[in-house]
């Protein structure tokens, strides 16, 4: 066995007595097979709904008669629901019954999409995908958090994660060719749809998650009320006036003011929170450096969201091709990240998330560097096969490896909170770099191919520091191997 291999896998293993044993799956669970099947499907919605609706919007503003600035709130108003409310989702997630959580997010999810739609105005649209996201705020860290909680042996709870995530990741691929096939009829189709999955799926948590929430049932303490109106005001702030950056400038006041708003309410959260005896997000889980150290990585899903974005432009603006032609451009690499998300987690398992993790940045670096470089100067369809396959492994080997760092080794207690980090900081992080990428990309806007390959050169640099970051956590796990040997 290598030194990585013994080193990462022994740093990475979770402590038996924070999992619950070296059972497969939770005692209360009947049916583990249909229940990653329930999960599974509420994050497939959730991924997708980001995705869905960008085909539509043309569609949506002639016969809403949306203008451009309220247009961008059908996608945004999700984002900010989904991005603001993952902090305190995953905490009750921790001291609530978390199937009753599930079932109650899918049917407000179901509702709102309903009420979009048969909107005949903004207000409502934008309403309803407001609460969109936040009933994805909640059903995400809590379809996490049961997962976790089922499969407590780490060989099965890494498979199960090797599905969960590829699910996940095809979500957010897939969305953009559904919804370019349910546009093609009406876009009200891509509202409807997506509630009746909700209804159904709901139905199947009734019988498939097992009811109350074992220990955190048994102590469950008081909510900060104070701590979670301060921390939620502060990432509704802090998501708002990253979404406008795009729109208006980092200059702006729109944007500067609720940035500088968002640090004062985060700030006296944390105050808050230091004089609580029981409070929202205990600081201790900060302590934890793979934790710490993937949500920082995790901003690699924002250099891939930008990507998608480039290059949604470039295929329609530049080449001509419909939205259906633009989503399934993105369609191999969904299916190679769907095929092979289960095989990197497997390998998490036997060397451990960094190195596993690294690879995969290194891989998806080289498609966008690709891409950077050959754009205009070779065949369109040759690039786009090379970065589809790079991609799509590479993004399946990342994602898998980043959030297993991030959530595996959680404790009963903080598996809702670990994952409604990790998310917080994916959706937090895809808007600061799609930003900055949009700054690039608009800075360049009069020098044809010069737009794209500023916003592409802007996502390989990204990529690289991510890269770079990754890896030393496969240094950092060598060095805590060593120092005992060096010792004894």
């Amino acid at each position: 066995m290598s030194m990585i291999e013994t080193s990462t896998s022994s740093a990475f293993r979770p402590d038996p007595a924070a999992t619950g044993g070296g059972a497969a799956t939770g005692g209360r669970v009947r049916n583990a097979a249909l229940l990653l099947f329930v999960v599974c499907a509420a994050q497939f919605l959730d991924a997708m709904d980001i995705a869905t609706m960008g085909p539509a919007l043309p569609q949506i503003q002639r016969e809403l008669g949306m203008t451009p600035d309220a247009l961008q709130w059908v996608v945004s108003a999700y984002t900010l629901g989904f991005g603001s409310t993952l902090l305190l989702g995953g905490r009750l997630a921790d001291l609530f019954d978390r199937k009753k959580l599930l079932i109650g997010g899918l049917l407000v999810f179901a509702i709102a999409s309903i009420a979009g739609g048969l909107a005949d105005g903004t207000a409502v649209l934008v309403v309803a995908r407001l609460l969109k996201g936040v009933s994805a705020g909640f059903t995400a860290p809590v379809a996490m958090a049961i997962l976790l909680d089922a499969f407590r042996d780490e060989k099965a709870r890494n498979r199960a994660l090797g599905t969960f995530l590829a699910i996940t990741t095809v979500g957010y691929s897939l969305g953009l060719v559904v919804g370019g096939v349910l546009a093609g009829v009406t876009w009200r189709l891509v509202l409807f749809l997506p509630a009746a999955v909700a209804v159904i799926v709901a139905a199947l948590a009734l019988v498939a998650v097992p009811g109350g929430s074992g220990r955190q049932e048994q102590n469950r303490q008081r909510i900060d009320v104070v701590g979670a109106a301060l921390v939620t005001g502060g990432a509704i702030a802090l998501v708002y006036g990253i979404s406008r950056a795009a729109a208006v400038g980092w200059t702006d006041i729109a944007v500067i003011g609720p940035l500088v708003a968002a640090a004062a309410l985060l700030a006296v959260f944390i105050l808050v929170e230091r004089a609580h005896p029981t409070p929202l997000i205990p600081f201790a889980i900060f302590t934890r450096p793979q934790l710490v150290r993937a949500n920082l990585c995790i901003l690699m899903f924002g250099a891939y969201v930008g990507f998608q974005f480039v290059l949604t432009l470039y295929y329609q603006d530049e080449l001509d091709w419909s939205p259906l032609q633009a989503g399934l451009a993105f369609l191999l690499g969904a299916a190679l990240t769907g095929a092979t998300a289960r095989y990197a987690a497997v390998a998490v398992t036997k060397y451990g998330p960094w190195p596993v993790a690294t690879l995969g940045l290194l891989t998806l670096g080289v498609g966008y560097l690709a891409w950077a470089l050959l754009i205009g100067h070779t065949s369109t369809m040759l690039i786009l096969l090379v970065q589809q396959v790079l991609g799509g492994i590479g993004f399946a080997a990342a994602y898998t490896a980043l959030n297993i760092a991030a959530v595996g080794g959680a404790r009963q207690d903080e598996q809702g909170l670990a994952s409604g980090l990790f998310n917080a900081a994916s959706q937090i992080g895809a808007g600061i770099v799609l930003a900055a990428i949009t700054t690039a990309f608009t800075a360049h806007a009069d020098h044809g191919l010069g737009s794209y390959r500023a916003g592409l050169w802007t996502i390989t640099a990204v990529s690289t520091a991510i890269t770079l970051l990754a890896a030393t956590g496969i240094l950092a796990n060598r060095t805590k191997t060593r120092l005992p040997d060096l010792l004894a």
